[in-house]
């Protein structure tokens, strides 16, 4: 496979027929407009010049820790008007997959209390827990994690208080045939700061998948079933003409090249120059490359060069 090309380096054919090879821009948040430490400098002027180029924008995340309503104000306070109905996450590419399926029933739950309030608030019927500390002892587990409840989706998401109780409960459940493993976000590990990953849920997921012998329904990226969601969702018929943005290979790339979109790397987030360049799997290589999203408002002729 060719090395992907920085778009700055594109000439000027080869940009205007790159910027006309799309109609819509499916992008990542994290690592790509704003990290925990700081927001990525001029990324804003990028989705700005997409849009001012007559590109229909959608923010795809696999974060539900934040919710909808903290992502628009963080949005906002960039600069950038972004309505509810453009940002999709696991939770709510959830309750989406549910209703389609006519899902009725309890749903046994590992996730962050933002991620079940839209559950909640969707009209499911959730448990979770233990939630306490409990006694090491076998006789106290057991009360703890065998249940009776006829629990018919396992769902796990981050959960910042994850426990081994919870996993044992939730593998007793999976025991039964008719229960769903549905997983939001799939990162094996979250880049919290420059150089620093913590583990992801991820590594939790796959747990609970080979303990159970089940083929977990993916819902975050770069899930098959998002990405099948998604492209029902906006009647997408010709895959090739979306373009993925990210910073992560494993999840952003990895889930535009599954769907068919071209995809862009942005090295403002979890990926650096050397660990794409370090990339042998070509379902991991992007199309495209930039430094960050400041490269596409410069490609688009919206800020000067000089000011870079």
């Amino acid at each position: 496979m060719a090395k992907p090309q920085h778009i700055l380096e594109l000439s000027e054919e080869q940009r205007r027929s790159f910027v006309g090879s799309f109609d819509r821009v499916l992008s990542d948040i994290d690592g790509v407009l704003w990290t925990l430490e700081y927001t990525v400098p001029r990324a804003a002027e990028g989705y700005a010049a997409l849009e001012k180029n007559g590109k229909q924008l959608t923010f795809v995340t696999n974060n539900s820790v934040r919710t909808l309503e903290q992502c628009v104000r963080k949005f906002a306070k960039i600069g950038l008007q972004v309505p509810p109905d453009q940002i999709w996450h696991p939770a709510q590419s959830i309750v989406s997959y549910l209703r389609n399926i006519s899902f009725q029933g309890l749903i046994y739950i590992i996730a962050s209390q933002p991620f079940k309030a839209v559950l909640r608030e969707a009209g499911f019927q959730l448990i979770d827990g233990p939630n306490e500390f409990i006694e090491e002892s076998y006789e106290s587990l057991a009360r703890h994690i065998f249940d009776r409840q006829q629990v018919r989706a396992v769902v796990i998401d981050v959960d910042f208080n994850l426990s081994s109780p919870k996993l044992l409960r939730a593998h007793l459940y999976l025991r039964h045939p008719e229960c769903l493993l549905i997983e939001g976000a799939t990162d094996r590990l979250l880049p919290v700061a420059k150089g620093v990953n913590i583990i992801g849920p991820g590594p939790f997921a796959s747990v609970l998948e080979e303990a159970s012998g089940k083929k977990p329904i993916t819902l975050g990226k770069p899930g098959k079933e998002l990405g099948e969601l998604i492209t029902k969702h906006y009647k997408i018929e010709k895959p090739e003409r979306v373009l993925m943005v990210g910073d992560s290979l494993a999840q952003d790339i990895g889930f535009g090249r599954q769907c068919g979109f071209q995809t862009l790397l942005v090295l403002s987030g979890g990926c650096t120059y050397e660990q794409l360049l370090a990339q042998k799997d070509p379902r991991l290589i992007p199309d495209y490359y930039a430094d960050s999203m400041a490269d596409v408002a410069q490609m688009l002729g919206q800020v000067p060069k000089s000011h870079v």
